[in-house]
């Protein structure tokens, strides 16, 4: 009997201390063994494991200080055992984007093929996604209302979607409780240009190809900067303001936001940049006429097409000096007839396009180019 003891109490001592080994083998892996250099985002950081790569998304909207985990792999083995995020399998083979904005990354990472759906077409510019939804090769889940049987039916490997409130993050909460794989987005919530442009960095991780997306990120930072540096050679800082009242209220940008930045480092001194807010400025029309009236510039006018339909919507346009001496810009050249519009769209990730227009509006003696990508002056 004291023998058979003897086996059991060493069998126990031999499965308990693997197990414990196996634990601590689990937690050193929880070591991360490089964190991701993210320059300028701030809504997300990744860190580099064995075998699995960490993502955590923060911000996703004004006042939620919520955070999301991510465990990327393409082997489940090499995940902690008791980690509490999303586990997505890598490569994704299929993606469901609730932004157009999401368009461009996918298409610089070379991956439109795995799009299988969208959230209203008619947001969207690139012809090859939104012809597609047009015949329903990619699926339209809707827009306010998502179709959430029809999404759920799809059953993407990621659903990619952003919240604006406890309302429409609730939304997204109710796909996850259906185990569909969300991916939380606040690229829309960073205040800097090359912030938006660094989440280039997420589709590298769910694409499995983390290299190309610095590759890519790294030479739009490096064309970003150099524009930025050859703006200290212009002779003037000509003052702009922008935008255009929407039912009686005129919403300008804040002076943290990504525009205000954008302004700025095109050479332009922007009306409201010692504003502190990274959000729309919602202002009477006499607020900004009084401020505005001898602005050298106007950009930013909603959809309008000419100065004449602008004076056609409200006369008091004529009244300001931009409008006077046609120095009026709008982001419309690449509007399509239902309204997508690709500044909104591959601006997102490519600021240095945006940027290079600016400089060529106002200071053109340094412009590199006589073209402009997204922009154009109104008749």
């Amino acid at each position: 009997m004291g023998v058979r003891l003897f086996i059991l109490f060493f069998l126990v001592s031999f499965i308990c201390c693997k197990s414990s080994n196996e634990n601590d083998s689990k937690q050193s892996s929880e070591e991360p063994l490089e964190v991701s250099s993210v320059r300028y985002a701030k809504g997300f950081n990744i860190a580099h494991f064995k075998g699995y790569d960490k993502l955590t998304v923060s911000k996703s909207y004004k006042g939620n200080n919520e955070t999301f985990e991510y465990y990327l792999t393409n082997d489940s083995s090499f995940l902690p055992a008791d980690f509490t995020g999303n586990a997505i399998i890598t490569p994704i083979k299929s993606i469901a984007v609730l932004s157009a904005t999401y368009i461009p990354f996918i298409r610089s990472m070379k991956q439109l093929k795995s799009i299988v759906a969208v959230s209203e077409k008619n947001t969207i510019y690139d012809s090859t996604i939104y012809n597609a939804a047009t015949v329903d090769e990619i699926i339209d889940l809707g827009q306010p209302e998502l179709n959430m049987e029809q999404t759920i039916l799809l059953n993407p490997d990621v659903i990619m979607g952003f919240a604006i409130d406890a309302a429409s993050m609730r939304l997204l909460s109710e796909l996850k409780r259906f185990g569909q794989q969300v991916l939380v987005n606040a690229e829309y919530m960073e205040p800097s240009p090359l912030a938006k442009a660094e989440w280039i960095k997420v589709f590298g991780l769910l694409y499995d190809d983390f290299e190309l997306s610095e590759t890519i990120f790294n030479q739009i930072e490096k064309d970003y900067l150099a524009l930025k540096s050859l703006v200290k050679k212009a002779k003037n800082k000509p003052t702009v303001f922008t935008a255009a009242p929407w039912k009686g209220t005129w919403y300008v940008p804040g002076g943290n936001s990504f525009q205000a930045q954008l302004l700025n480092d095109a050479g332009a001194a922007y009306l409201w940049s010692d504003n502190m807010e990274t959000v729309s400025l919602p202002l009477d029309f006499e607020v900004v006429l009084a401020a505005a009236i001898n602005v050298d510039y106007w950009l930013n006018v909603s959809t309008f097409r000419s100065l004449e339909e602008m004076e056609q919507a409200d006369e008091r346009f004529a009244a300001f000096e931009a409008f006077k001496n046609k120095r009026v810009f709008n982001n419309t050249k690449t509007l399509t007839s239902y309204f997508g519009n690709d500044y909104w769209e591959t601006g997102a990730a490519r600021p240095d396009l945006i940027l290079a227009d600016l400089i060529q509006i106002f200071h053109p003696e340094l412009a590199q180019t006589d073209s402009l990508t997204f922009y154009e002056r109104l008749p």
